[in-house]
């Protein structure tokens, strides 16, 4: 992946250094016109079930060392992420690792020791005086500036309190400087910080790490043995100190000194018993007060390397690069001995390590585009996903409206056909009572006539008592036809019952709305024929009755004439017969 130009706002002007999850560039801030150091990682450099714990490594940095503002702890500008790459903006150091200074074996005096030592515990008293416990202070995380002074970096693992980003049984940080408890996994507080500085102290001191070996032995000598005290290595170091870095380094974290001050207090009177300062040649008291306070600078010591022991440094740093994989180790040591032994075959091995590094950027790079592409492929699948499904939604929200109208219409209906056959039943009913009224009014006036008329009258009256009945059977005619109308419509009902149902039987089956639509307007136009076809009969047959009744009523009439007109025409003869009788 070639050199990016610009980085948000920031300016690139080159590169710092590169590693197996990212680069980190030196950059020009325009705005206020500030160098800076901008540290990045990829999420395709790293494996996908370790991404997310990288990047909550590196935003863990940021959070940690942005809470804190000390002359001696790196600065955080900005903290940026997008889908691939996360990136840290910091203070630009120029100068080197306290590392480097231990892997060649430069030889500090006591009181050079004394005074990184007291900075590196100002600058811990600072941050743990705001929440923040580094948890990996070591050799590679001190960076010593070119003017002498030290600045603590690399924020990574750190503990902040009330974060839930770190917590109990994850065993992170350096081997050779975690503390007991750190290996166990158990919670660590500032206590851990303590004896991580502690056992610089003891390099400072004796030149030797008080523990080597593999991981696993490292952490069986951490868990369970002493360190040899200094002043037994290096007869120069005073007793005072011994105990000094016996109590940092104990293995338990309520043995250790609790804080930092204390820790810097103890380790400033023990000082004062070191020899006079070979710098100076003052007392070690004044040399305390002017040259190790914890704003101190570091003087290092010039040195005159032979021939034979700068080969023999030249040999045992490309021992220590010769299998490495990151091209920086390279870049290192051709700054370092840009006429060693193995300066030619470091530049081989740097260039075609940059390479390898370029073309596995370049195919990283490739990948990111090819999984972009697919994620853009994916997001407009989902949106394609998503809107038929509220296509679909819409399609069955129409068609439950059209349900719940065809179910109000069905239901309009059974209330109409309901109201029909109720105004029916009363028209029967009162028709029924109007008969029988009738038939009474009849028999008690056929029972009148009987009583009062001869025989004559009396076969007159069965006439018409054979003519009533005839009337009657007319009516039951009517009766019958008319239960048969009614039954023709119970029919029909049913008959839509049945269509209802097989109409939606039917609606299961098609597929399009419209069909449907037209399929139940047809029915509906059909039904609506049939229940007018039905009324228009029920009205005919009502019609009927009407005139039925009109003719009974004129033919009742017409006998009551004709009763009437007999006798009349009886009582004319019974007083014709009476005046005869008489004369």
């Amino acid at each position: 992946m070639e050199k990016p130009k610009k980085l948000g706002k920031y300016q690139i002007t080159r590169e710092l250094g590169r590693g197996a999850m990212g680069v980190v560039y030196e950059a020009f801030d325009p705005q206020i016109e500030r160098t800076v150091a901008i540290k990045t990682i990829l999420k395709s450099s790293v494996d996908k079930s370790e991404t997310e714990e990288a990047f909550s490594r590196f935003r863990r940095e940021a959070r940690a060392a942005g809470r804190l503002s000390h002359p001696k702890i790196v600065a955080i500008y900005e903290y940026g992420e997008d889908d691939d790459m996360a990136f840290i903006v910091m203070e630009l150091i120029r100068g080197k690792e306290l590392k480097d200074y231990f892997d060649r074996e430069d030889s500090f005096s006591l009181h050079d020791g004394v005074r990184i030592v007291l900075q590196i515990l100002d600058a811990l008293d600072y941050s743990h005086s705001h929440g923040v416990v580094h948890r990996d202070i070591k050799p590679a995380n001190i960076l010593i500036t070119r003017d002498g002074k030290i600045k603590i970096a690399d924020f990574g693992i750190a503990k902040i309190d009330s974060s839930l980003l770190t917590q109990a049984g994850a065993v992170m940080g350096t081997p050779t400087y975690m503390p007991p408890e750190q290996f166990m996994g158990t919670e660590v507080d500032q206590r851990a910080d303590i004896y991580s500085t502690g056992v610089i102290l003891y390099q400072f001191l004796t030149g030797l790490r008080p523990f080597t070996g593999g991981v696993i032995s490292v952490m069986h000598q951490v868990i369970n043995q002493e360190p040899i005290p200094p002043s037994q290595i290096n007869p120069n170091v005073p007793v005072q100190l011994d105990e000094v870095v016996k109590k940092a380094m104990a293995k338990k974290p309520e043995n250790r000194y609790q804080n930092v001050a204390e820790f810097m207090a103890a380790l400033k009177l023990a000082s004062l018993s070191l020899p006079e300062s070979q710098e100076s040649g003052v007392k070690p008291n004044s040399a305390l007060n002017r040259e190790y306070g914890p704003e101190g600078t570091i003087k290092l010591a010039d040195r005159t390397l032979t021939t034979e022991v700068r080969r023999k440094h030249d040999i045992e740093s490309w021992q220590r690069i010769t299998n490495s994989r990151d091209p920086a180790d390279f870049q290192r040591y051709l700054e370092d001995y840009p006429d060693g032994e193995f300066t030619e075959l470091a530049r081989r091995r740097h260039a075609a390590l940059t390479e390898a590094t370029a073309k596995a950027l370049l195919q990283q790079e490739a990948r990111i585009r090819a999984e972009k592409e697919q994620r853009k492929r994916k997001k407009a699948e989902l949106q394609a996903a998503a809107e038929k499904a509220q296509e679909d939604a819409r399609t069955q929200a129409e068609a439950e409206a059209r349900r719940q109208q065809e179910a109000a219409e069905k239901e309009r209906w059974a209330r109409k056909i309901a109201e029909i056959k109720d105004d029916a039943e009363k028209a029967k009913a009162i028709e029924a009572a109007k008969r029988e009224q009738e038939a009474l009014e009849q028999a008690k006036r056929a029972q009148e006539l009987s009583a009062s008329l001869s025989k004559r009258n009396h076969q007159f009256v069965e006439v018409l008592s054979k003519r009533e009945a005839a009337v009657d059977a007319e009516r039951r005619m009517l009766k019958e036809h008319k239960k048969k109308l009614e039954d023709e419509v119970r029919r029909k009902q049913e008959a839509k019952k049945k269509l209802l149902s097989r109409k939606e039987a039917i609606e299961t089956q098609i597929n399009t709305a419209a069909e449907i639509n037209i399929q139940q307007e047809t029915e509906l136009a059909k039904r609506d024929k049939e229940l007018e076809e039905a009324r228009l009969r029920i009205e005919a047959a009502e019609r009927r009755r009407k005139e039925a009744e009109a003719r009974a009523a004129l033919a009742h009439k017409r006998n009551r004439r004709m009763i009437l007109t007999a006798v009349s025409v009886l009582s004319a003869l019974a007083l014709g017969g009476l005046i005869l009788f008489l004369s």
